[in-house]
């Protein structure tokens, strides 16, 4: 028959060889993250205008990040997010409506979850006209797939455009690629 103090002693072995086994499987498949990245993503975009107190629905993206890694966990990117939509006025017509934040970027990753913060120009174009001014982009997205330096991931932004007519509040629910 076991003793208590064995059945400990082997449920502390094995809880402990499992630990090194799985940290070993996780290190094995840690993708590598150094030099150049890309990033594109792209999905379901949701738009509201303060200007017209109006929201809709379109796409987000093809949202673009371009940069290096600095560390292997920490990235520079030039990044745009953005959304595309149609608003349906019923009687009053329809407009077109692209808006978004184009903005260097920092992006950071903790195993395969990453988030993202940036600032920069923020933008609404529609119709022949537009306005620029501030615009702020934050994110966060988790890996999905990685083989080596691709990664596959889905993710949601977040990238505002304060100007003078209104804010502009842009948020995408993303799916994409990043080399890494």
């Amino acid at each position: 028959m076991v003793e208590p103090r064995q059945r400990r002693l082997a449920v502390v072995v094995l809880s402990v060889f499992t630990l090194v086994a799985v940290e070993q499987a996780e290190a094995q498949s840690a993708p590598e993250r150094e030099g150049f990245t890309i990033l594109v993503n792209l999905g379901l975009g949701i738009q509201h205008d303060a200007a017209i107190e109006e929201t809709a629905v379109g796409l987000a993206g093809a949202n673009l990040g371009v940069g290096g890694f600095l560390t292997e966990n920490l990235a520079l990117m030039f990044r745009f997010s953005g959304t595309n939509v149609t608003y349906d006025f019923g009687s009053g017509g329809e407009f077109s409506q692209v808006s978004g934040t184009a903005a260097p970027a920092i992006q950071y990753w903790f195993n395969r979850f990453n988030v993202e913060a940036g600032g920069g120009m923020g933008f609404w174009s529609s119709g022949g006209e537009d306005e620029q001014g501030f615009g702020l982009i934050l994110g966060a997205g988790v890996a999905i797939f990685n083989r080596g330096k691709h990664n596959l991931q889905v993710g949601v932004e977040y990238a505002p455009a304060f100007t003078d007519s209104g804010t502009v509040q842009n948020i995408g629910f993303t799916f994409g690629y990043q080399f890494l």
